[in-house]
């Protein structure tokens, strides 16, 4: 009898190529590199240097020429270029590229180019250099860290005389803009968050982070901005739906503390700039010269977002320019007569379509969500398996920073910070480290003699 035809192999799905771990020997460092990376950006640690000795050491730029020899060395590089939030992002920035021949001041566009792919690279560190569960975690945590650092700073070096609306900043670099400052602070919230779920007993980490749960919310509210409020508004309405009945009491009542030290601490002038979000932004509706003010800028930005979807449609290709959507804007105001503000679009979206064309921005926002996918995959594998619990609590966290992100870029122009690939990267990361669970575990090959002969190449 002859035997029966064999059969065809089974498909062997995309992610099963991909390697488990690497040698721990030759990944560490490069670790270390993302951890170190990850405060010194998110606390702005060249800017506060500058502004405390005034002396330009150029830390930001010697950081960045330490990082890239990492990223290729260790092969970082290479595995963030399987992500498919590094290739949408990357697409992104290609036809960003394409769009400047086509701008209306080239070297403007090519100067917020540079600025663009400096951004980047905290993107493919995070993305490449932080590798596995354990390790999306620690990199969690030094978000968490940094933002306590900002927090910190913010009680000695903050200030809200410097803001002509009374609103609360840190005196230099990036935390002068109130905006900046609470999406940087509502970003890394949700780490201090992390920490308290997932780590054990008693530490000054765990002390520092439950009182940055009621601080930061605090800290955020005094900004007075608008689209951060909503941000958080929103993110405290998904973190108290997702815990169990039982505890949502104690939740409410942290919420309540909140708003309560909110009202007791924030300028007067930041909290009228709230009221136009519920009430008419008409100016003629107020008196008092605060609330004015603050209605005043809400018809500014309503008119920056109406002229930056008309200049999206007008331009709907490749835009005018990156980075020069305020340039366009009075170009447009001297030809038909209307009065230009010289401010860019405060929304992150229309930014984008406006200044590289609508599929940049469509490539801007596949980059999104595949983040979201990305927490949704590892939230999915922790529920099918039970020891794999940390991913769900790392999900729950990134789901939160990116939706942070969203929420304030509808009202601020931060499309090319480097906001969003710095929490991009880390979704990536944890993205990769889905993708290595799910691995199938290759068995080791045995001599003739039937003993385990020794592995070669990669360690699993």
């Amino acid at each position: 009898m002859s035997a029966p035809p064999a059969q065809p192999p089974a498909a062997v799905p995309a992610w099963a190529a991909l390697p488990a771990s690497r040698p721990s020997s030759s990944w560490r460092p490069a670790f270390y590199l993302a951890i170190f990376y990850i405060v010194f950006t998110y606390t702005r640690f060249a800017e506060i240097f500058y502004f405390v000795t005034h002396r330009n050491a150029r830390l930001a730029l010697i950081v960045n020429l330490l990082v890239l020899p990492v990223l290729v060395l260790s092969g970082g590089l290479f595995d963030a270029l399987r992500s498919r939030i590094v290739i949408a992002l990357l697409a992104f920035t290609a036809w960003y590229c394409l769009a400047i021949p086509f701008s209306v001041w080239r070297g403007g566009s090519v100067n917020q180019l540079i600025a663009w792919l400096l951004s980047l690279i905290s993107l493919f560190l995070l993305a490449g250099c932080v590798d596995g569960i354990e390790q999306c975690r620690k990199a969690l945590y030094a978000v968490a860290l940094s933002v306590i650092a900002i927090e910190i700073m913010g009680f000695f070096m903050g200030t809200s005389a410097l803001h002509d609306e009374g609103r609360f900043t840190l005196e230099q670099g990036t935390f002068a803009n109130p905006n900046d400052l609470a999406t940087l602070l509502l970003m890394g919230l949700p780490g201090c968050l992390l920490v308290l779920r997932t780590r054990r007993g008693f530490s000054l980490l765990k002390m520092l982070c439950f009182a940055a749960l009621f601080l930061i919310p605090v800290t955020v509210v005094r900004t007075g901005s608008r689209g951060a409020l909503l941000a958080l508004i929103v993110m405290f309405a998904v973190y108290f739906l997702s815990v169990p009945a039982l505890r949502k009491m104690q939740v409410g009542i942290g919420g309540l503390v909140v708003v309560l030290g909110s009202l007791i601490f924030a300028n007067t002038s930041a909290l009228y700039r709230y009221k136009t979000i519920f009430v008419s932004s008409d100016p003629r509706a107020y008196q008092n010269a605060a609330e004015v003010s603050a209605a005043e800028s809400a018809m500014s930005r309503r008119e920056l977002f109406l002229r930056s979807v008309r200049m999206s449609l007008e331009h709907p290709l490749l835009g005018v320019g990156p980075g020069m959507f305020p340039v366009a804007d009075a170009k447009g105001a001297d030809e038909d007569n209307y009065q230009a503000i010289w401010r860019q679009t405060h929304n992150s979206f229309t930014q984008i379509s406006s200044e590289e064309g609508i599929p940049a921005m469509l490539m801007y926002m596949a980059a999104i969500f595949f983040c979201f996918r990305a927490t949704r995959s590892a939230t999915r594998l922790a529920t099918a398996h039970p020891e794999f619990a940390l991913l769900k609590d790392l999900a729950f966290t990134l789901r939160l920073s990116v939706l942070a992100f969203v929420i304030t870029g509808i009202f601020a122009s931060n499309a090319y910070a480097f906001f969003f690939p710095f929490i991009a990267g880390l979704c990536a990361a944890l993205e990769r480290a889905v993708a290595s669970q799910k691995t199938p575990q290759t068995p080791e090959p045995t001599s003739p003699s039937g003993t385990a002969a020794p592995a070669h190449g990669r360690l699993l």
